[in-house]
């Protein structure tokens, strides 16, 4: 049998069915709305203020200057920064003003969503960055237009001035796989290497809670710094505790992976001294200070207290739980210990 079709009638057979389909659209919909309760706590979403205050995010370090315990995370955040920068005696100014740094150039690794490049450039005095040059490279994109944002925000503002901040010149931000600097394309290495001006006097390359991610290994980019750059390095980092058992070791290797970490990241401080020296750091320059206590219990309670806080507006943690009984298990076992690393470099060989 033939069918016969009009304009007419296949016109009104798509209004029909464009009818119906919006009909089960507003059915469904006050279906969801009945279920639901419309005076919950989801309207949580209206009240927040953006852009946010702080998008931090490391392990942190839980104490303040004073010995006392820290409480919110983007404080415990800045202040892993800080006790990095202090190890490195970048928030010392020698008092013979002539023997003070005249320039800073730093090559940020992971630098986030630009809180830390700001706190960067506060914490290092006036003195020390009278030329600053940095850099920072991330894997995220997304991380670098957040950050690009918030420097726009502060840095280009009148606040910028009033702190007496770097111009935003002075920072450039790339997305890049900073573990593998052949990758680079010609304007990234270009600007890195830039960092290596003579007119820097203090050169650093700072890797703060990153560089235990890095594949193949943290070897490359601790070379180019070295040999390319004379940068020394000043980084927070994760080490194996040299008295792990076999068990133990296994269980951490299978922990890093699932924490997309090579294989061997974790090394022993023997292990982890040796790799800087074949880097091109100088041996009598290292120092690696365990600040465990002061890191995996903190953060640890934070996250819980966190779940507990949020769980009253219905918001889970998600995953970051499972993350706060890994840090609790690396503070009772300390099979994994956390490290403030510094070393200077032999000089450029390249």
């Amino acid at each position: 049998m033939a069918w016969h079709l009009s304009g007419r009638s296949f016109g009104l057979g798509i209004v029909v069915g464009f009818l119906v389909a919006l009909a089960l659209a507003v059915v469904l919909a006050a279906i969801v709305l009945r279920t639901r309760d419309v005076y919950s706590l989801g309207h949580w979403k209206l009240n927040v203020r953006t852009p946010l205050r702080s998008m931090w995010m490391n392990l942190g370090y839980w104490k303040t200057p004073d010995g006392r315990p820290v409480e919110y995370f983007d404080e415990a955040c800045q202040g892993l920064l800080r006790v990095i920068l202090e190890a490195a005696g970048l928030l010392t100014v020698p008092g013979d003003t002539e023997a003070a740094p005249k320039g800073t150039a730093v090559l940020d690794l992971g630098f986030g969503c630009g809180d830390q490049t700001l706190a960067l450039a506060r914490l290092v005095p006036r003195e020390a960055r009278r030329k600053f040059g940095y850099v920072g490279l991330t894997l995220n994109e997304t991380q670098v237009r957040t950050a690009t944002g918030m420097l726009d925000r502060e840095l280009v503002s009148c606040t910028g001035a009033i702190a007496h901040l770097p111009d935003r010149a002075s920072f450039t931000l790339f997305c890049a796989d900073a573990a593998r600097p052949e990758t680079w394309s010609p304007a990234i290495r270009q600007s890195v290497q830039q960092l290596a001006d003579q007119s820097f006097t203090q050169k650093w390359l700072l890797a703060l809670d990153c560089l235990y991610h890095f594949s193949p290994s943290r070897r490359p980019i601790l070379q180019f710094a070295a040999r390319k750059l004379d940068a020394g390095v000043m980084a927070f980092d994760l080490i194996l505790n040299e008295q792990a058992s076999t068990t133990q070791r296994l269980v951490v290797r299978m922990v890093g992976v699932m924490m997309n970490c090579p294989w061997h990241t974790f090394l022993t401080e023997d292990e982890y001294r040796a790799q800087l020296v074949e880097c091109g750091y100088d041996s009598n320059t290292i120092t690696i200070q365990d600040i465990s206590d002061n890191v995996f219990a903190g953060v640890s309670g934070y996250i819980l207290r966190q779940e507990a806080a949020l769980g009253r507006y219905g918001i889970s943690i998600g995953g970051f739980k499972l993350a706060a009984r890994l840090f609790a298990w690396f503070d009772r076992s300390r099979v994994v210990k956390a490290v403030i690393v510094v070393g200077r470099s032999k000089g450029k060989t390249e």
